[in-house]
């Protein structure tokens, strides 16, 4: 069957791979769409070491995918073939301190498909059937490719404990940024104020719901505490994993407020902990994502939080490297591309 492999930095080929048979306990999902993620852009272009470059993870990535069941391992009850699902990406061990205390995404012995198992840029991919969630239909299999990133934002505004009322800022108008701001409308956050330097992006955020769309070539800290009156927002979420953004959030957070880092920095950043001890702020990480997965496949299907705006196109695993090159080389040409291997 076809795959599309990363074959080192800046490169991904199409190529043929073995068909995947499920092991006892797999099941065999043929892939409708699979979102490319932007920490797959991140490892494509970057050049420093990593564990795929270093072959700890296998080639074939894409871990934000939909299908139908194919195919039934021994022991698998409860599924048909031709059902739809969407696929929970994580391999937690299930036996460690953290997956038995609710935080599997902490789990150290995940396998996790689209990094040490074969991912969804490819026609069909085996997994766990506990993996597996189901669709109620075959109709929001296209949304629902972007549950894996709601999750991740929710799971974010969760690291943040966001309050009913509270303004929230949001450094970054990528997907993991509006999917936060969808996210935090739905639990009913008070004012939202998107910072964003591709103006098309800001004219989105706006029409998602943000109260405001802030140039940060303005000084986003500067409109910031203008929106609120001098005194800043309760909680930032950093979601591009930069310097400038950081600072960002750091300076447009009032006193005791939180900042949640949900941006991948490839650098190390400073922080001035006699300013973080007199604004007695909160810096938290947040890392995927737990029971939050299944908050939103359901929030997806039911139809409470509409991604389908981030959609920007589709393409096939044959355009997918070039695909790859135009998203690099200019990231806000678009929002979230899915990859149709089928189709």
């Amino acid at each position: 069957m076809k795959a599309v492999a990363f074959a080192g930095p800046r490169k991904m080929e199409l190529r043929d791979i073995p068909e995947p048979q499920p092991a006892a306990g797999e099941v065999v999902v043929q892939v409708a769409y699979c979102g490319v993620c932007g920490s797959d852009l991140h490892e494509f272009a970057s050049d420093m070491p990593s564990m795929r470059a270093a072959g700890v993870f296998q080639p074939v990535m894409g871990h934000e995918f939909t299908g139908t069941i194919s195919a039934l391992g021994e022991g698998v009850n409860g599924f048909s073939i031709g059902e739809p699902v969407v696929v929970h990406p994580g391999g937690p061990c299930g036996e460690c301190y953290f997956c038995k205390s609710g935080a599997v995404n902490l789990c150290a012995e995940q396998t996790g498909t689209g990094y040490r198992e074969q991912g969804a840029y490819a026609e069909r991919v085996a997994v766990r059937a506990k993996q597996a969630l189901r669709l109620s239909d075959t109709s929001s299999l296209e949304r629902a490719a972007l549950t894996e990133p709601l999750g991740v934002a929710i799971h974010s505004l969760n690291r943040g404990v966001l309050r009913a009322g509270e303004t929230v800022f949001i450094a970054g108008g990528g997907p993991i940024g509006l999917l936060t701001l969808l996210a935090a409308k739905h639990q009913d956050a008070g004012k939202i104020v998107v910072s964003e330097p591709a103006a098309s992006r800001r004219e989105l955020s706006l029409r998602l719901g943000a109260h405001h769309a802030v140039d940060p070539a303005q000084v986003a800290s500067v409109q910031v505490r203008e929106i609120t009156g001098g005194l800043g927002c309760d909680l930032a979420v950093e979601c591009v994993g930069i310097a400038a953004t950081m600072d960002d959030c750091l300076a447009s957070t009032r006193r005791g407020g939180r900042i949640v880092v949900a941006g991948a920095f490839e650098h190390p950043y400073s922080v001035n902990l006699l300013n973080l001890l007199l604004q007695e702020h909160s810096i938290a990480g947040t890392f995927g994502y737990a029971s939050e997965f299944e908050e939103a496949r359901d929030l997806i299907v039911s139809g409470a939080i509409d991604v389908s705006p981030l959609i920007s196109r589709f393409v096939s695993l044959h355009d997918l490297p070039s695909a790859f090159e135009e998203l690099t080389a200019d990231r806000n040409r678009d929002q979230k591309v899915l990859v149709a291997p089928n189709g």
